[in-house]
């Protein structure tokens, strides 16, 4: 809370600290004469029926039990202590997210649940079942240029369930996308329910965990969850509107795709960039994810003919970098051209970082490729998926470099995918879920 600057009142408590992080510490509860909006626990599990006892005398409204070692572990008494829990809970009048949570990171108010993640302010909010994954989805995303707003990893979900904060996002006009990771469901109605009306409002993507026999077992050991049939699951979440993932690579291209790819129209793709190899594997998965490659229009092939008379018959949709070599035709006036015709609804732009890695003066040379790509962009009003790989060598000169003008894209809001294979797969998803939305 020190790192995100929280403004509200902190009160440790602990039976031997004085002093924390220079918060003034307190022994119990009952030493705090102040109000208290949310208590957070991190005690044992055979501890909180008393902690929730002694709430009751503080009036607490919010309990955050970070607590785990309950339904999850499959022991019949500890899933008769976490209902025991429940019940008091219910009884005090206090609302309890978790148990096995690791609760809210919302850095506009303060709130976090680890000083390393992202301290601003975005539009995405996300539910996660599982405290890690809800870790590395933010600051694997966040490094991809996605931004967080609402983040609750709600665990068990015993009492503040699924659907209730599926139902919150929905309504809440700072979220504009909302991610999910779950596991299973208690009260699988009531969610599909609240899909239905969040949907409607703003996209959905739902990851589900457990899917095989042995996922399932691993999420009925990790939060309790009941993992249910997979058909089931997606058929559920297409039918409510939702978008649905398997990994969690998949997720983050998703996010990729709606916040920053979100206005594609239809299926037609301008595809410029790399060598030969690049150029038939685009085709190959434009093809798969039925995307569609028209032909230059004849308006472009009249100024490669003016320009370039060699290649007038020669440069096809996708555009293969290497035979532009000479010709005094560069990819990006190209992919300008091509983003500028009524033939093309988005581009899919390759960086074609490898081939500058061998060549003398590579940093310049890429730095001049990736600015010319990001003025190209900006120069037009299609949206474009750009490709740029994942930092793979064993040159460290090298991996800075790459890693230096992978953050230059993304800073400039392009949607960045590590592959074509990603990226013509994502959008492929994102057209077809629109179609069945409408």
């Amino acid at each position: 809370m020190r790192v995100f600057n929280f403004s509200g009142s902190v009160y440790p408590i602990h039976p031997r600290a004085k002093n924390i992080e220079g918060y003034k510490v307190f022994k119990s509860l009952k030493d705090i004469s102040e109000p208290i909006d949310l208590l957070i626990s991190c005690i044992s599990a055979e501890q909180v029926p008393a902690l929730i006892k002694e709430s009751m005398e503080h009036d607490i409204p919010y309990l955050h039990l970070f607590t785990g070692k309950l339904s999850e572990t499959g022991s019949t008494n500890a899933k008769m202590l976490e209902e025991q829990i429940l019940q008091l809970a219910k009884s005090a009048h206090i609302r309890l997210l978790g148990p096995n949570g690791m609760g809210i990171h919302y850095a506009a108010s303060g709130l976090s649940f680890r000083p390393d993640l992202p301290d601003f302010q975005g539009d995405i909010g996300l539910l996660s079942q599982s405290g890690n994954n809800a870790v590395e989805l933010l600051t694997r995303g966040t490094a991809r240029g996605l931004k967080f707003g609402k983040v609750i990893s709600y665990g068990n979900g015993s009492d503040i369930s699924a659907a209730e904060l599926l139902d919150y996002l929905g309504s809440d006009n700072q979220t504009k996308i909302i991610a999910i990771y779950m596991e299973g469901l208690a009260a699988g109605r009531e969610f599909f329910e609240a899909l239905k009306v969040a949907a409607a409002k703003k996209p959905v993507v739902i990851h589900k965990g457990g899917r095989t026999a042995s996922g399932a077992s691993a999420a009925a050991s990790h939060t309790a969850a009941l993992a249910g049939t997979n058909t089931i699951w997606e058929s559920a979440i297409h039918q409510g509107g939702g978008y649905v993932t398997k990994t969690r690579d998949e997720t983050l291209d998703l996010l990729i795709a709606l916040s920053l790819l979100s206005s594609i129209k239809g299926n037609r793709a301008a595809v410029v960039g790399g060598g030969g190899g690049r150029a038939v594997q685009a085709a190959d998965c434009c093809e798969e994810n039925h995307i569609k490659l028209p032909d230059l229009p004849t308006a472009i092939h009249k100024i490669i003919d003016e320009r370039a008379p060699t290649l007038t018959n020669w440069i096809k949709n996708p555009v293969d970098q290497s035979i532009l070599a000479g010709s005094g035709f560069s990819s990006h006036s190209l992919l300008s051209l091509m983003l500028k015709s009524a033939t093309y609804d988005f581009g899919i732009a390759n960086v074609g970082e490898e081939w500058f890695l061998g060549r003398p003066d590579a940093k310049n040379r890429l730095k001049h490729a990736c600015t010319r790509l990001i003025e190209t962009i900006k120069d037009c009003t299609l949206p474009v998926a750009v490709i740029y790989g994942t930092t793979e060598t064993l040159q460290n000169d090298q991996r800075i470099l790459l890693d230096e003008m992978r953050e230059l894209l993304i800073n400039e809001n392009l949607a960045v995918f590590p592959t074509i294979e990603r990226a013509t797969s994502t959008i492929g998803q994102l057209l077809k879920t629109s179609k069945l939305s409408k």
